[in-house]
């Protein structure tokens, strides 16, 4: 016999906006994994080519970004496990270059997605406190963000977003933080400040669909 349904009340209806927006990013991240990757993949390649010209480039410099090269690869394929042993590797024998720093946040990400919240926060605070703006520190920080979200630290989610916000990112980039912010902003009840950042937001001229769309569905739950 089929049990009857709950009725869903109002404050689990509120929460759905929350957590679909999560997914979105947690999405829209991993579809844009591989662009990332290229990116660094070409980030690579411009360092060690533009230090070889100017004879600058130690042969730990050139050897950490070779063992790069190969773990990014080992991640792109999937092979988790061989990745996450080469950026280990990176972390152990070329301390201090860019190169490791980057193993943090790979070892920060692979770590995320088996539910090691603990050491994905350790990888991540690592490289987020050691880098420059790039394109990583965005889902450095999402990634974060999640973590405190899953954690119920409201707060910090916020702080790290208001952190991002501050870089000066691409504004579709900035956007969606500003709008996992009113998530979290919607569920301690902070309806007037969720309301003005979200009409700041719509004001935009060239707002991409998918971002009205997930501004008026927040507005439509307060």
């Amino acid at each position: 016999m089929l049990k009857p349904q709950r009725k869903i009340i109002r404050k689990e209806i509120k929460r759905d906006p929350f957590l679909e927006t999560i997914d979105k990013i947690e999405y829209n991240f991993e579809q844009n994994r591989k662009t990332y990757l290229y990116i660094a993949l070409g980030l690579i390649a411009v360092i060690i080519s533009g230090n070889f010209l100017l004879n600058k480039q130690s042969q730990k410099d050139i050897d950490s970004n070779s063992a790069l090269g190969i773990a990014l690869v080992a991640f792109d394929n999937e092979d988790y496990e061989n990745a996450k042993f080469q950026f280990e590797t990176i972390l152990s024998d070329f301390s201090g270059t860019n190169s490791s720093n980057i193993a943090n946040y790979y070892l920060g990400k692979i770590s995320f997605e088996n539910n090691g919240l603990i050491k994905a926060e350790s990888y991540l605070n690592e490289y987020l406190n050691n880098s420059e703006p790039d394109i990583l520190i965005p889902g450095t920080i999402k990634i974060l963000s999640n973590i405190a979200l899953k954690n119920n630290e409201f707060d910090k989610a916020i702080k790290l977003l208001d952190r991002g916000l501050r870089l000066g990112l691409d504004n579709n980039i900035s956007n969606e933080f500003k709008l996992l912010k009113v998530s979290i902003l919607i569920e301690q009840d902070k309806i007037e400040i969720s309301q003005n950042i979200l009409n700041e937001i719509l004001l935009e001229k060239k707002l991409p669909i998918h971002l009205k769309q997930r501004s008026e569905e927040l507005i439509g739950m307060m």
